[in-house]
């Protein structure tokens, strides 16, 4: 099959999660013997596409497509509007479509459905990862006013699924959770579950001389799942650590740093923030334990799959883990003086750590395999 993405920008360092997964799973079904073309509206730097095979490249201007019909209704056309695509490139990407006789166009985030509204040549997916209603709904805290504004934003994108749910053929999903939430919200029904893989040659262990009671959390700071699980891990957890190991670290790294995120190291005593590196690896081996606090958000938590393909003992909440087969390779624990209590456990024993990193390692490469994933997408287009 000749698959064609369709994405407003590849970036590079892979810093998002929708990143990660269009690149892997690009790469895995080249990799499979399928042609794969990608199409953005930014010119994409080839480090960001090196060693995917991809076939072709493309940069959207929608030059010479001003012109033209779309099948969108009338509320389909109000979101076009509510995200600001224009109708050239939509009409771009249908030409585009008939030109490379692609089989399969996949549109990959969240305001991407319009694309697909000049697309009659193909099956037409949209690789959505999360469910966005649930993401946003998973924030709202009734008590705290500052996130009321995540249930606006959740209405919003259900309703916006559900009205572009007559132009897809397929929805690609990372979790069954998200499905399942999809389903509920939108009335999806034909959609695949892809969990995320992982490069377990990238990632993977090596000797690093380790700092001594020291914790570690990484991810983009200016996403808010992110942000509550620090909020939570600062206010609930890190207090009794530092309590009982004056001298312990509590390291982060991540892209984007906002004024939440940076306010909170400010206040928080042995937190170190560190944005914007490009490669993390070798500064997560430094660290004892890996902590992963979510307490919001859906999907496949990346950093929890990097974490164990590193060899890395992590203690996360159970959110962190939901629908996956994680079992004992991890701990899970959602009580703050339980959670402490494990990464102290881990802080006095260096094979304990040793056990449970490698553990989670043979989890996650049993478990999370990209070639798997694009074979569970090609199936579901048969």
């Amino acid at each position: 099959m000749h698959f064609l993405f369709v994405k407003e920008n590849l970036a590079y360092p892979r810093s998002s999660g929708h990143d990660v997964h269009s690149y892997y799973l690009m790469r895995a079904l080249t990799a499979l013997g399928h042609e794969v073309s990608l199409a953005t509206l930014k010119e994409v730097d080839p480090q960001a596409v090196a060693g995917g095979g991809l076939s072709s490249t493309h940069t959207l201007t929608g030059k010479g497509f001003e012109n033209g019909t779309l099948n969108l209704s009338k509320m389909q056309e109000k979101f076009r509007g509510y995200w600001g695509i224009r109708p050239e490139i939509i009409r771009e990407v249908g030409h585009l479509a008939k030109e490379l006789k692609a089989d399969v166009v996949s549109v990959v985030g969240l305001n991407v459905l319009p694309y697909l509204g000049a697309v009659d040549s193909a099956r037409r997916v949209w690789y959505a990862g999360d469910e966005w209603f649930w993401h946003h709904t998973s924030q709202v805290r009734m008590l705290k006013s500052s996130t009321w504004g995540e249930l606006k934003e959740g209405l919003i994108k259900g309703m916006y699924e559900r009205v572009y749910s007559r132009l897809l053929d397929r929805v690609w999903m990372v979790s069954p959770a998200d499905k399942k939430a999809l389903r509920w919200v939108a009335g999806y029904r034909a959609t695949d579950v892809l969990p995320n893989g992982i490069d377990g040659e990238y990632y993977c262990p090596a000797d690093e001389a380790q700092t001594p009671l020291s914790t570690v959390f990484w991810g983009r700071l200016d996403f808010g799942p992110n942000i509550q699980a620090l909020q939570w891990y600062c206010q609930n957890v890190w207090p009794r650590l530092k309590q009982a190991r004056p001298e312990a670290t509590f390291s982060v790294y991540g892209f984007k740093a906002t004024a939440p995120v940076e306010n909170l190291a400010k206040s928080t005593p042995g937190m170190i923030l560190r944005p914007d590196l490009p490669d993390i690896r070798s500064e997560v081996r430094r660290h004892e334990v890996v902590v992963l606090p979510f307490v919001s958000g859906g999907g496949i938590k990346n950093k929890l799959l990097e974490a164990a393909a590193l060899g890395k003992a992590i203690v996360c909440t159970p959110r962190t883990v939901k629908g996956l087969a994680a079992g004992d390779s991890v701990y899970q624990e959602s009580h703050p003086n339980r959670f402490a209590s494990r990464v102290m456990d881990l802080w006095a024993g260096a094979q304990l750590r040793k056990d449970l990193g490698q553990a989670a390692r043979n989890w996650v490469l049993q478990h999370h395999t990209w070639e798997a994933c694009a074979k569970t997408a090609v199936e579901g287009l048969k």
